[in-house]
């Protein structure tokens, strides 16, 4: 079988400037009868030295596709206005050249695979071949989400731009070809579901998002028995912004009693920019916090550490970062969307929480019993290799592809 991948980003086996590792570790596991050749705009801006070495590990032919020169000079020169008098999301305008099309044609694969919930445009240029869209996820949701927190809806400019994109994506997403030669694969249950309500003729499956990397399928997962290793990752942006406020507000304004009991039970890392100003205001409250912006590698630092908080307010699909966490024996606490879409449940597998008041008793029972919380990670690592095993996916996916 030969398929055709053609997305914005070039895969790589982690995020790299981008969604780069969802199709890299979608491909690592196909079958072996499946060839792979890769069209990308490479927005991420891997090396020719990178794209080689991606080329080798998959087995796979990368080609490069320039970028449209109006979508350069609007990023050139930052006209980001002009966004707003598109009725569509700006990626979706982009098309690819002419003798792009012709190789493709003549190549005459045996299915087009598009990456991006934007380029539903250019799989409309092969609407004679079979297609895959992976999305992977809705970001029409997504939107939707964000116009019922708190912060959209106490902020003019930030409620306006919500609904602009919300209205902007809702229109991309209702009109998804399809035909009967095209499918929709997406990594977020409910991200399949909200698009079957909006375009209610789409066929869409929903397949769970693969973890990236395991140091060891068989750590011994016992927590630091001086301090409890405790680690928050990811960036502090709009995804994570009311929920972190609420957690550190909380953590801040703990008495001096509670705080002396969290300083001398854990060891409390950040690991992600933009925390900056929310360390500094946990240190001059006393609580101990360190600070890490940037690893090398980030699965090597996490295993070093017991439990991953994970206080997202939105989001949509599947987030890698706790699914990898998960994966690797971290126990994982977080809200329902940083934990959603994967195999776990909560008091089993993983610790859900719903505010900043809940997860602090949850604090407090951890060193008190930390074998029950141990086999809590111990069944939720089981659960993310068993349920999100790379060659599982792919075998799910490919076998999509072929039917």
């Amino acid at each position: 079988m030969k398929a055709v991948f053609i997305s914005p980003v070039t895969p790589y086996k982690e995020n790299m400037g981008g969604p780069s590792g969802h199709p890299y570790h979608l491909m690592v596991e196909r079958p072996s009868d499946i060839e792979i050749v890769v069209y990308t705009f490479n927005q991420n801006n891997l090396s020719n030295k990178v794209i080689k070495e991606v080329e080798n590990e998959l087995n796979i032919k990368i080609k490069i596709i320039k970028q449209p020169r109006w979508y350069k000079f609007i990023l050139k020169f930052h006209l980001s206005f002009i966004r707003l008098l598109l009725r569509f999301p700006i990626n979706y305008y982009i098309r690819l050249p002419k003798s792009i099309i012709t190789d493709i044609y003549r190549d005459n694969p045996d299915i087009i695979w598009g990456y991006g919930q934007e380029f539903s445009g250019i799989l409309s240029q092969f609407k004679g071949f079979k297609r895959i869209h992976t999305a992977p996820d809705s970001y029409c949701l997504h939107w939707y989400r964000r116009l019922e927190r708190p912060f959209t809806l106490s902020h003019y400019r930030e409620y306006m731009r919500v609904v602009i994109n919300y209205i902007k994506y809702y229109r991309m997403e209702s009109l998804y070809d399809t035909s009967e030669n095209i499918r929709y694969h997406f990594v977020g249950d409910a991200d399949a579901r909200f698009v079957k309500q909006i375009n209610p003729a789409i066929n869409a499956s929903f397949f769970r998002h693969p973890h990236y990397e395991t140091i060891s399928s068989d750590r011994n997962i016992r927590f630091h028995q001086d301090k409890v290793k405790l680690l928050i990752a990811g960036r502090y942006d709009l995804y994570s912004y009311e929920a972190s406020n609420q957690l550190f507000s909380r953590l801040s304004s703990l008495d001096s009693v509670d705080k002396k009991f969290f300083n001398e039970n854990y060891e409390f890392t950040i690991l992600g920019k933009g925390w900056n100003v929310k360390v500094d205001e946990l240190r001059k409250s006393g609580i101990k916090v360190k600070l890490i912006e940037f690893v090398p590698n980030y699965i090597e630092e996490i295993i070093k550490y017991d439990i991953q908080i994970n206080p997202l307010s939105v989001g949509t699909g599947t987030k890698g970062k706790v699914l990898d966490a998960i994966a690797n024996g971290l126990l994982a606490i977080g809200t329902p969307y940083a934990l959603e879409n994967i195999a776990v449940k909560n008091q089993e597998s993983c610790i859900e929480y719903s505010d900043a008041n809940e997860i602090i008793e949850i604090l407090k029972d951890i060193p008190m019993r930390k074998d029950f919380y141990e086999k809590i990670a111990l069944n939720g690592c089981n659960s993310v290799l068993k349920f999100h095993n790379r060659k599982l996916i792919a075998e799910q996916l490919f076998g999509f592809m072929k039917e």
